[in-house]
């Protein structure tokens, strides 16, 4: 899958949009570009992510984190992205809805840094970027709290997400979690020992070009 022609990735990106439902302008589509080849680019240096092909990061990256944009339908506030990584899923969102400000939150300073760049090279003006460990008590000194809606892949570490989410989110507040078979039991299991989150509902979510089927899984801050 390697050596694909840019036209080609850029067919791919825009058909897989399409079946989200998603339509990518021309100034979208060189912004997933450029963000691609910026990717490409410091993934040789840093090993930022482990994939590296490109039509995978397409499918792996952009298209499972547009899959969120459906939920944050009428959000209000800013979103805070816990364990931002390489922006996923926090910059494709932020390139897809400029009304809505991202708080992209990642403990590691070479992602950091490579946050920071592509939120300039792309321009972003909705994006913060904050390079710090996240946890419970310390949300609040770091940021204007309350919070509109938490969005996070990293849903093998739910222990470290819902606390969170408890402390900075308001009432009524959303959060979004994608999830595997497998990791969604596991989310059940630790939400259930906080009792100021509750659980709003799971909706299957097919991703665009992957076999695996995702589980978006809607938690409301009570």
């Amino acid at each position: 899958m390697n050596n694909v022609a840019p036209d080609n990735l850029r067919r791919l990106l825009i058909d897989g949009s399409h079946q989200l439902d998603i339509h990518l302008d021309p100034a979208h589509q060189e912004a997933f570009m450029a963000y691609l080849t910026a990717l490409q680019r410091w993934n040789r240096a840093y090993n930022l992510t482990a994939i590296k092909d490109g039509q995978k990061i397409i499918c792996r990256h952009f298209l499972d984190s547009l899959s969120f944009s459906p939920f944050l339908s009428g959000i209000s506030g800013s979103v805070l992205d816990l364990g931002s990584g390489a922006g996923f899923p926090g910059l494709p969102l932020a390139l897809l809805l400029p009304a809505i400000r991202f708080l992209l939150v990642e403990a590691r300073q070479k992602k950091t840094l490579f946050l920071q760049h592509v939120t300039r090279i792309l321009g972003l003006k909705n994006v913060e970027i904050l390079h710090l460990h996240l946890h419970k008590g310390n949300g609040s000194t770091e940021f204007k709290i309350p919070l509109a809606a938490l969005v996070s892949r990293a849903v093998s570490v739910p222990d470290d997400v819902f606390p969170v989410a408890g402390e900075v989110l308001a009432p009524g507040g959303l959060v979004l979690l994608s999830s595997t078979a497998s990791s969604r039991e596991k989310i059940m299991e630790a939400l259930s020992l906080h009792e100021n989150l509750r659980l709003e509902d799971i909706k299957k979510v097919t991703i665009p070009f992957l076999e695996q089927q995702r589980y978006m899984i809607r938690i409301i801050r009570v």
